[in-house]
Order: C-alpha cells, then structure tokens, then sequence
C-alpha cells in the first residue's frame, strides 16, 4: 500500500497568487457530506494529451471509462504547473463530460484545476462532490486508486479547505 498526498505543500517563500488550495463543494453542508462519499474508489484519467481547446469532453472520458467506479480524478497537472510559475489558462469539464460522469454513477470528481462551469453546476445538482487543484497526481502509477478527500467541518456551508489522499492498494 502506498500514500499519496494530494494537496500541495505551502512554506513561507511561497507567492500567494500560486497557491490555490484544495477545495470540497458540495450541494449539502461540508459537515454532512456522508463518509463514503468522501472515501471510495476512484479512476485516474490522464487528460493531458486530449483536452479539446482547453475542455475536457465525453469523449476523452469514454476512452478511459469509469464505469462500476464510484469516483474519478482528472489529470491535467495544471495545478503543478501553476505552483511552478508557469502561468496558462485552466482546463474547463465540458457538460458533456459531466453527464457521462454522472450516467456512469461517479458521486465524487476530483480535478487538479477548478471545476467552475456549468458541469459543476450539474454535478452539484446531482449531489455530486467537486474536489477542486490538487497537485501531485503524477505521482500516482494506477489507474484505480482508494480516494480520501477530507474537508474541514465547517458547518452551513457548501465548500471548504480539505486534505486529500490517494491510496495505491495492492
């Protein structure tokens, strides 16, 4: 079994404009998001090579597949390449792409860049949970990984600050 941290480290030389932190959204207050919709397993899709003008499609979803899975991390290592220095427009999760999410029973999407369009929209409609820049998903080397995804407890409200794990079990 092997741990990956997810969320980004920060120390004091870092610029603050770099840094945006991991973020939960959900429809229903954080503190009632239930546990296993915060742990379960989910498919890494490496989007790096197929965004469409910056999109991730259906299309680019249906080639991995994620099906049966109840959870998916997006790769695109923006994340990673913000914290760098290198600065580049966010992808974007295409409607499409969320309605295939949402067909196939995905109940929790985790990117590395910020899932703010109208797919988030849907997602949250749908009671999905949105985990938004995590950093380090080049770390992980399977494709099905345990994801731990915990936000702090803020009550009444539908997004907070978390600290998430992928879990490469054997």
């Amino acid at each position: 079994m092997r741990l990956i941290d997810l969320t980004h480290s920060i120390n004091s030389r870092s610029k603050p404009e770099r840094v945006a932190p991991v973020i939960v959204r959900s429809a229903q207050p954080v503190h009632l998001i239930p546990l296993d919709r915060l742990v379960t397993l989910a498919t890494v899709i490496d989007v790096r090579d197929s965004l469409d003008k910056g999109v991730v499609s259906r299309k680019t979803l249906v080639r991995i597949g994620v099906s049966g899975i109840g959870g998916c991390i997006l790769r695109s290592d923006w994340c990673d390449k913000v914290i760098a220095g290198h600065r580049e427009n966010a992808p974007s999760l295409g409607v499409d792409a969320a309605s295939y999410l949402l067909e196939n029973e995905v109940t929790i999407v985790a990117a590395d860049f910020p899932i703010t369009t109208a797919a988030s929209d849907l997602l949250l409609h749908n009671n999905c949970v949105l985990v938004h820049c995590l950093s380090g998903i080049s770390c992980i080397s399977r494709q099905i990984v345990r994801l731990i995804a915990l936000p702090l407890k803020l009550e009444d409200t539908y997004s907070a600050e978390a600290r998430v794990i992928a879990i490469e079990e054997e």
